[in-house]
């Protein structure tokens, strides 16, 4: 076949940089560059989020550490008292009263057991508010360090975008070694070595997050953010170590769990108990419903991106074949599956080069991918990228028809759904206001076109943005809660505090979220810009080969056979799809190509 080579697009995707470790959303990411090296550090601090939540369930419950140096006196020690007895709404009153200094005490002592109480009490954000006083007092504050194990338990209850992760940040790495923090200190390694991450020193997250144990609930999260952080140190053996790491632990979890089923039935039984619960109360309420995730579920979307990862760092050294074997671990049941397809399309387009007297096989399973991306169940789900690829397939088999009707349907679909989105985007200028719209679209009742509305669910449906919502979610929960309260403690002092701190947080959390809201939408509309850039190259040369002649008459080749093994058959496809044989599709094509 006479090689043919797309002078004008040296920017295709396919030689476009990683940014699985840039991007903040699990919107399918970019295909690995087509370079021999590690990927360069992404432009933003922001690592790529855990799916569906960040920290696993606590390990040792409610931190209590050690003892104040002196024994509380007066009103404080009564208070004390109630407390231990549970009565968390008494106690936080007279804490509150000192802390404010309207009764005469310790008002140190009282601000840090005014922030115990309201943990107690279920309210995660004023608990915080109270606690990130003491934290930005720092050292000097008497309960300073003794408020570090409260804020790894509210980083339980509240999700990352509290800001729970960057009050631990405040804290050294060598105020861990107390002995105060033997039960959680696993927990601060992981979350402390997160906060590194995230500010960029990337020696220090991965001191930190190395030393998370084996044995430990949070060794599987450290490890995925350790194999990151390594990627980004450009420690490709490491990096491979970490990742793996990931996939042996889940082993041992997974046997574990075989081991003992009755313990796993009763964990699934508990967990469908609450799930009906929060259905009803989401129904009652017509807030959308968000399904909790159990540990088990945590660590295996771990798993997922972990091969995920595995298979893009393979792919960039060329290892095609490996690559394939982790981008193929990852289920059909898996948020990360159809980005897997894709990037496995990519490999397979890219095996050419490596395998040149099997391009045929390896032309038609590129293609085949592309078939499983445009089947009806994903229609909503935007891959202008995987139209490009199959555009550029065709180019490559010298069947510039075909090529140029793929570039059309990029035209008729993407350029519109684009000017869609930018559209919604000026229908809401300020992130507040973009918060109350993305409400309705993602419960389908914004009167959008049907089509850029489920576009824009989709895009509003990633992990990272999940955290966000489900933070407004628990501040209105909170908010319910004491709006349900007497009027008596609504207008005490500890009520108007709780009050004023979930309005201020509630406002923070709206302006966000809307916020990310754009950037993921505006994220979607320049991915479309920069493809549509690509699709014109590639019909210029189209054009110009089209015009030359270049499109001649089929050969009698016939496209290879697809490699099969013992547990598949082949079947002709007949126009229907059924989901057992999505991801098994080979698109039979011949090379039109002038033979040297």
């Amino acid at each position: 076949m006479k090689p043919l080579r797309l002078s004008s697009l040296l920017s295709l995707p396919l030689c476009a940089a990683l940014s699985l470790y840039a991007v903040t959303s699990d919107a399918a990411p970019p295909p690995p560059p087509s370079g021999k090296q590690l990927p360069p550090p992404p432009s933003g601090d922001t690592p790529p989020p855990p799916p569906g939540g960040d920290v696993p369930p606590p390990t040792a419950g409610v931190p209590s550490g050690p003892p104040p140096s002196a024994a509380a006196t007066g009103v404080l020690k009564e208070a004390e008292e109630q407390y231990k007895g549970d009565k968390f709404l008494e106690a936080a009153k007279t804490f509150q009263a000192v802390a404010s200094g309207a009764t005469p005490g310790d008002v140190s002592r009282g601000q840090f057991w005014l922030g115990k109480s309201l943990y107690k009490l279920e309210y995660y954000a004023p608990s915080l508010a109270v606690f990130s006083e003491i934290v930005a007092a720092g050292p000097s504050h008497p309960y300073h360090k003794l408020t570090l194990p409260w804020l790894a338990s509210l980083s339980q209850e509240l999700p990352e975008g509290a800001g729970v992760l960057e009050k631990v940040g405040t804290y050294k790495p060598a105020d861990l070694e107390d002995s105060a923090f033997d039960e959680v200190r696993d927990e601060l390694y992981y979350l402390l070595g997160r906060f590194f991450y995230q500010k960029g020193d990337l020696g220090q997250s991965i001191a930190l997050l190395g030393q998370v144990p084996d044995n430990s609930e949070y060794f599987i999260p450290a490890q995925f953010f350790l194999g990151v952080a390594e990627t980004r140190e450009y420690h490709g053996a490491e990096a491979v170590n970490a990742f793996k790491e990931v996939l042996r632990k889940n082993i041992q979890l997974k046997e574990a769990a075989e081991k003992d089923k009755s313990k796993k039935k009763k964990e699934l039984k508990a967990k469908a108990k609450v799930d009906r619960k929060r259905r009803k109360e989401a129904k009652k309420s017509g807030k959308p419903y968000v399904e909790s995730v159990s540990y088990d579920e945590e660590m295996q979307r771990f798993e997922e991106r972990a091969n995920l990862a595995l298979g893009y760092i393979f792919y960039q050294v060329g290892k095609f074949p490996t690559a394939n074997k982790y981008f193929d671990k990852i289920p059909l049941e898996s948020p990360y599956w159809l980005d897997s397809i894709l990037s496995t399309a990519w490999s397979e387009f890219r095996l050419v080069e490596v395998e040149p007297d099997q391009a045929n096989l390896h032309y038609q399973r590129t293609l085949g991918y592309i078939h499983t991306l445009n089947a009806p169940f994903f229609y909503d789900y935007l891959y202008p990228e995987s139209v490009i690829l199959k555009a550029v397939t065709y180019y490559f088999n010298c069947r510039y028809g075909p090529a140029k009707r793929a570039v059309e349907e990029f035209n008729r679909r993407y350029p519109k759904t684009r000017d869609d989105l930018k559209q919604l985007l000026s229908q809401a200028p300020e992130d507040f206001a973009l918060y109350d719209l993305s409400v309705k679209i993602r419960q389908g009742e914004s009167g959008l076109d049907p089509f850029v509305e489920e576009v824009a669910q989709k895009t509003l449906q990633d992990k990272t943005i999940e955290k966000t919502y489900a933070y407004v979610a628990e501040l209105e929960r909170e908010l319910e809660v004491f709006e349900a309260g007497s009027n008596d403690f609504k207008a005490s002092s500890l009520g108007d505090r709780i009050s004023e701190d979930i309005d201020t947080a509630l406002s923070q959390a709206k302006e966000t979220t809307g916020a990310l809201a754009r950037q993921r939408l505006t994220q979607q509309i320049n991915e479309i810009n920069a493809l549509e850039r690509e699709a014109i190259k590639i019909e210029y040369e189209i054009l110009n080969r089209i015009k030359a002649g270049g499109e001649g008459t089929p050969t009698e080749r016939r496209p290879d056979k697809p490699k099969i093994d013992s547990e598949h058959e082949i079947y002709n496809y007949n126009g229907e799809y059924w989901k057992d044989e999505l991801g098994y599709y080979n698109y039979k094509v011949t090379s039109l190509c002038t033979e040297e």
